[in-house]
């Protein structure tokens, strides 16, 4: 009866009291014994104190979070390198495509379009009607010079040393006379249309009233009045 006596006196001081008590509790009625810390109560006016167990998972959160943000950058810096990277590789494929439009895989030797006429027209003189490459085997310009009339002499010219290896004479080509008149009156020439287009032209031939010119896989046309090449297609 004493002892809850006492616990009762000392609840109502600290309730009433605003503050902390520490409540010490007997086993006996004449012998005092200290409460454990599990059995303190504290009070505190007006306020709860966070348990540090609440503490711990707000931390663990912000840790979390922050992990989350920075795997979340590492994600975007590595989706940014592949963006850069598959620029780079576009970019490569856009080049090569351009080295392929120019004629870059064509390997005409050391002779150029252009070579293969001058020597064609030194060997022979006259009005050269077309100039092509032959890579069956033999690596040769096949270039052909009309003299006359319909007398057409075609002029095969070593494309790796750009001398004359074989010539071949047809008296009767057809239409050689009507594209020797269009050719001899032009301003520009087939080397001219040669010289007028980039890359490592193949193929130069009068047709249908204008130089045809094969550089690789694209097609150009140059006028007769003037050397500007225009892409096909």
């Amino acid at each position: 009866m004493k002892r809850n006596a006492v616990i009762a006196a000392l609840t109502a001081v600290a309730v009433i009291g605003g503050g902390a008590a520490a409540v010490a509790v007997s086993s006996g009625d004449d012998a005092p014994a200290t409460a454990s810390p599990a059995d303190r109560v504290s009070l505190v006016s007006g306020q709860e104190t966070a348990a540090p167990a609440d503490r711990d998972d707000d931390q663990d959160d912000e840790q979390d979070d922050d992990r989350d943000a920075k795997g979340e950058d590492d994600r975007d810096d590595r989706d940014d390198r592949d963006d850069r990277d598959d620029r780079r590789d576009d970019d490569k494929d856009d080049q090569d495509d351009r080295r392929d439009d120019k004629g870059a895989s064509a390997d005409p030797g050391n002779v150029t379009a252009a070579q293969a006429i001058a020597a064609a027209l030194k060997h022979t003189s006259g009005t050269v009607l077309s100039a092509d490459l032959d890579d069956d085997g033999d690596r040769r310009w096949e270039v052909e010079v009309a003299t006359g009339g319909s007398t057409v002499h075609e002029i095969d010219v070593d494309s790796t040393t750009g001398k004359v290896v074989r010539t071949e004479t047809d008296r009767d080509e057809d239409d050689a006379a009507a594209e020797l008149k269009a050719v001899q009156g032009a301003k520009v020439s087939a080397r001219d249309a040669a010289a007028a287009v980039d890359g490592a032209v193949t193929s130069v031939e009068f047709d249908d009233g204008r130089w045809e010119v094969e550089v690789g896989e694209a097609d150009w046309t140059v006028p007769l009045d003037t050397p500007r090449a225009s892409r096909e297609g």
